[in-house]
């Protein structure tokens, strides 16, 4: 049942999407942040929507622990697609303009993607290392704008105990601009859907916020090493968080 309210949910919001895109056009000519911020509001809502009619209950920690001051650069583990849903519906309630770092195959989701090209979001191309640095070099670009960015460092879903290798490439966003790092640990959403493929199931999900890591205070050799700290950071979060 959950399954069929979601594509139902879908095609509707596709409908709906037509009309808040076109005005979300004219704002874009007339400011870009204010286009960007009236996105994150849709895309926030809907995402919301499609948490509740998951059966998802979210549990939330540490959401102190994102800076206001300044722009960030989430890095977080990658379980699921629900972790896209998930980040941006808490991240977006936070007050945060944010712009993820996804797979380029998004690019090919009607809707989606026009939603995600507004919300000034970077598709990956993980089998070409040229467009790949393109996408980090833009992502820099974004930082000095004033806006976040959301990435999973692992380049990959992965729904093992164990975290990937944290890519070093993608900690250039940080170490470029200063931003600080706010470890992500996402923890269950594989069970609302991978783990039982097509069908949708509820269920306990988590975002854990650590503590942000500031860059410009490592010294020369720790900055060599960036994303094995900050997956250390992570994985240590998702060693001790435990669902109920």
């Amino acid at each position: 049942m959950r399954t069929i309210l979601m594509l139902v949910t879908y095609f509707l919001l596709c409908i709906l999407s037509i009309p808040l895109l076109l005005i979300e056009c004219v704002i874009r000519k007339i400011n870009q942040k204010a286009a960007a911020a009236f996105a994150l509001c849709v895309v926030r809502i809907a995402f919301h929507f499609g948490m509740f009619l998951s059966g998802c209950k979210k549990e939330v920690i540490g959401i102190e622990n994102i800076p206001t001051d300044t722009p960030v650069m989430f890095a977080a583990n990658h379980r699921s697609f629900y972790d896209i849903i998930l980040a941006y519906a808490v991240i977006a309630s936070a007050g945060v303009q944010v712009a993820f770092v996804s797979k380029i195959e998004l690019k090919r989701v009607p809707m989606i993607a026009q939603w995600m090209y507004f919300l000034n979001c970077l598709f990956m191309d993980r089998g070409d290392m040229k467009q790949n640095m393109g996408v980090i070099l833009n992502a820099i670009a974004l930082v000095k704008e004033g806006y976040s960015i959301y990435i999973a460092p692992e380049g990959t879903r992965n729904a093992t105990d164990t975290l990937l290798p944290f890519k070093e490439g993608s900690m250039k966003i940080a170490a470029k601009t200063n931003a600080p790092i706010v470890p992500v640990c996402i923890k269950n959403t594989e069970n609302i859907l991978e783990n039982h493929l097509p069908w949708v199931r509820g269920g306990h999900i988590s975002i854990e916020f650590g503590k942000p890591l500031y860059v410009e205070t490592l010294d020369k050799e720790e900055k060599k090493h960036i994303g094995s700290r900050v997956q250390q950071m992570v994985q240590e979060m998702y060693d001790k968080k435990e669902i109920v």
